[in-house]
């Protein structure tokens, strides 16, 4: 099983990735998908089959038997103690799992599209932090920071110029990273961690309130 990266940030927190290289033959041999869940994988499209077979090996993975749902705003959920966010990119799938509201995102390094759209995300104040000659892993990781605050906030605040504010932090993993969900109410602090697995760029959002 091709499990790429597991973490486990705190007591209440698990954090998989998987790299989908298996066949769906080998996956749907591994998974053993009961009736439901196999008229859900025959109903999908053939991209929506392998991200489909990514999550539930993901959620074995992590030991939950569960049935993820959606609610209206597209946000993942699984009845029970856990929260869930989901992240896919080019067959790589990253699932977290929490008692704590969760956002994760996994983003392929791609360096030419995120030079072209770095303007559409990154502000005037978060620009003045980036060091010289490191640009590459900032634009990517606060790509990653604000696609996993989007999550943990179900989507309801779109602009990730206005909405979104990522404080000055170093290329240190194991360093927490102040971030912001700013609104017209009040703005919310929370804490966020990055890791590099191979090409991929891992995010994590976490709200310990």
């Amino acid at each position: 099983m091709p499990i790429v990266d597991f973490i486990i940030p705190d007591y209440f927190t698990r954090i998989v990735t998987w790299k989908v290289s298996e066949t769906n033959e080998e996956l749907l041999r591994i998974l053993k998908l009961d009736n439901i869940r196999q008229g859900k994988y025959d109903s999908l499209t053939p991209k929506r089959k392998r991200e489909y077979l990514g999550l539930r090996a993901c959620l074995m993975a992590l030991g939950l038997d569960s049935t993820v749902k959606y609610t209206k705003e597209g946000k993942p959920y699984v009845e029970g103690t856990y929260n869930i966010s989901v992240s896919h990119s080019h067959g790589v799938v990253c699932v977290g799992a929490s008692s704590f509201n969760i956002g994760v995102d996994i983003e392929l390094e791609r360096d030419e599209k995120i030079n072209t759209i770095k303007y559409k995300f990154i502000r005037k104040d978060e620009f003045e932090f980036i060091p010289k000659g490191e640009e590459k892993d900032y634009y990517h990781i606060l790509w990653g920071l604000k696609e996993a605050l989007y999550k943990i906030h179900h989507g309801n605040l779109w602009s990730f110029l206005n909405h979104y504010r990522v404080e000055p932090f170093q290329l240190k993993s194991d360093k927490p990273i102040v971030c912001w969900i700013i609104d017209e109410k009040a703005s919310v602090k929370y804490y966020a961690y990055y890791k590099k697995i191979n090409n991929y760029y891992m995010t994590y959002v976490l709200n310990y309130e």
